[in-house]
């Protein structure tokens, strides 16, 4: 808790909740998109940037319903403009998945797009989550 000019004692941002809400909308991004590997004939081998930690569809859907299920709760907990945040941070999470999928994905030669998400993806999604926790500072110093 924190004072307020006015005296009054605001609580602090709920980052943590925000994190969460990144991770499960990774979670959930990554299990909605699936495979982006390419689609060759069986027998050929594929080059990966980073290998998928795993590549069971049913792994992929607990992990989805999983975070799915956590950011419900916690966007639905959330109360008057608390949700802009919480939404913002679940589709930066959702985008961070994304990024994951294209970095994992087999490829026949160089992966272009894990180029792309360092080179431009990821400074994009460093300026979003400076101004998440701006945002998330203003709310919460607001009495």
């Amino acid at each position: 808790m924190t004072e307020h000019k006015s005296g009054t004692r605001v609580p602090q941002a709920p980052v943590w909740s925000e994190l969460v809400l990144m991770g499960a909308g990774a979670l959930t991004a990554w299990w909605a998109l699936g495979d982006l590997s390419a689609k060759v004939p069986p027998g050929t081998r594929l080059d990966y940037f980073v290998e998928p930690p795993f590549r069971s569809p049913t792994t992929d859907l607990v992990l989805g319903v999983i975070g799915l299920a956590v950011a419900v709760v916690i966007v639905a907990r959330a109360k008057g403009m608390w949700r802009l945040p919480y939404v913002g941070a679940f589709v930066l999470g959702g985008v961070l998945g994304f990024f994951c999928r294209v970095l994992t994905a087999g490829v026949i030669g160089a992966n272009i797009g894990a180029g792309l998400v360092f080179m431009i993806g990821l400074p994009l999604v460093a300026v979003v989550a400076a101004g998440l926790f701006w945002l998330s500072r203003k709310l919460a110093r607001t009495p």
